[in-house]
């Protein structure tokens, strides 16, 4: 990216087609396609009034970026960022998009030497009747499908898409493992998934391919059930728009039998090889001690009531294990953090862990391995 160049990711729910690119798939509006033989047509991204929309523009160091608002008599409206986060070779231009009912427009971010130009945005009445698809990643990284995920903003304001769709394809996924000893059966393992089929409506190419990466996020939601793509999803052509096939598996086990292979799910912080440090509805800073030789590798997160603000580490209101998170709410669900931590001592000696956490009530589970045998 240069110095003054605006990149705006496909993770953000607005479809932004780049101006300055030769290639027509991305420089183009979905209403601006052309073909011979097959027909396109006009495409409106829709909000409901009150609809919180998250942007970010990845910019350079020194690019002089502008988001101007154009309502269908050309008015212009110039909207200030709502926060810019500065890294060593990038800057990231933050906006909170809160169109108002009946609105119908199109946003334009420049530079000195970028231009991006969204689809049509129509703003309507609450309609229950189409879905919600929501997105966000997990990672400990600011750049992450160039989208900057550890934010206040992002957050606390996931990105998100509506538009009309089913759920109606119903399976089941999982495994079963059964032993044969000659003329008795057993069952050794099972485990039950949850499959649903999402279809989209008939949308351009441009759109079914947020959506796709949308599917590829560490969460990614469905009418607020939280699901996994555990394949890349199907597109069909209809003329030229298309529609969007994708098998999603509710990310959380229906059942799972696991007793006859020696594993037992249901007493595994008593294992020698894994252990759960539990902070159960915490509301303020706590501590726990970690075995000699153990690490942690997984802190999970369930916000039961408030704004959570949290942070993970091995010396008192230390960050060392989770760098500090705010904006976590219950209506995040479980929220999944890998991490592998061991400080120096910890071979040695068993180790503290501190939990920093305020403004709700929240449990945490810290889930910790072997991996140094005393």
């Amino acid at each position: 990216m240069g110095t003054q160049e605006i990149v705006i990711s496909k993770a953000n729910a607005i479809r932004f087609a780049n101006r300055e690119s030769d290639d027509p798939f991305e420089a183009l509006l979905s209403c601006e396609e052309t073909y011979a033989s097959k027909v396109a047509g006009n495409y409106e991204q829709l909000w409901f009034d009150g609809d919180e929309i998250p942007l970010q523009i990845k910019a350079g160091l020194t690019a002089t970026v502008v988001l101007t608002k154009y309502d269908e008599s050309n008015t212009a409206t110039v909207i200030a960022s709502d926060n810019v986060e500065t890294y060593t070779t990038f800057k990231v231009y933050e906006y909170l998009l809160i169109p108002t009912l009946g609105e119908y427009i199109y946003y334009k971010a420049t530079s000195e030497v970028s231009e991006w130009r969204s689809e049509w945005q129509r703003v309507i009445a609450e309609d229950t009747s189409m879905m919600l698809l929501q997105w966000t990643n997990l990672d400990d990284s600011s750049n992450t499908f160039e989208f900057d995920y550890l934010t206040t903003l992002a957050i606390a304001n996931v990105n998100y898409m509506r538009l009309e769709g089913e759920m109606v394809n119903y399976g089941l996924g999982g495994e079963s493992t059964v032993y044969d000893n000659q003329n008795e059966k057993s069952k050794i393992k099972g485990s039950i998934f949850r499959k649903l089929t999402f279809t989209s409506e008939r949308i351009p190419r441009q759109i079914a391919e947020i959506i796709a990466i949308a599917t590829q996020h560490d969460r990614f939601l469905a009418n607020y059930g939280g699901y996994i793509a555990e394949d890349l999803p199907e597109i069909e052509m209809m003329g030229g728009f298309c529609q969007l096939t994708s098998e999603l598996t509710k990310s959380l086990v229906l059942g799972i039998n696991t007793h006859d292979i020696g594993f037992d799910c249901d007493s595994i912080s008593g294992m020698k090889e894994v252990r759960n440090i539990i902070f159960t509805d915490a509301t303020g800073d706590d501590s726990g001690s970690v075995a000699v030789g153990f690490s942690v590798n997984q802190v999970l997160i369930k916000v039961s009531s408030g704004t959570v603000t949290m942070k993970l580490g091995n010396t008192v209101a230390g960050d060392e294990i989770i760098k500090e998170k705010t904006g976590l709410t219950a209506a995040m669900g479980m929220i999944s953090l890998n991490v592998i931590h061991m400080p120096t001592d910890g071979f040695d000696a068993a180790w503290p862990v501190y939990l920093s956490l305020s403004g709700g009530v929240a449990t945490v589970w810290v889930q910790t391995i072997i991996s140094i045998s005393h």
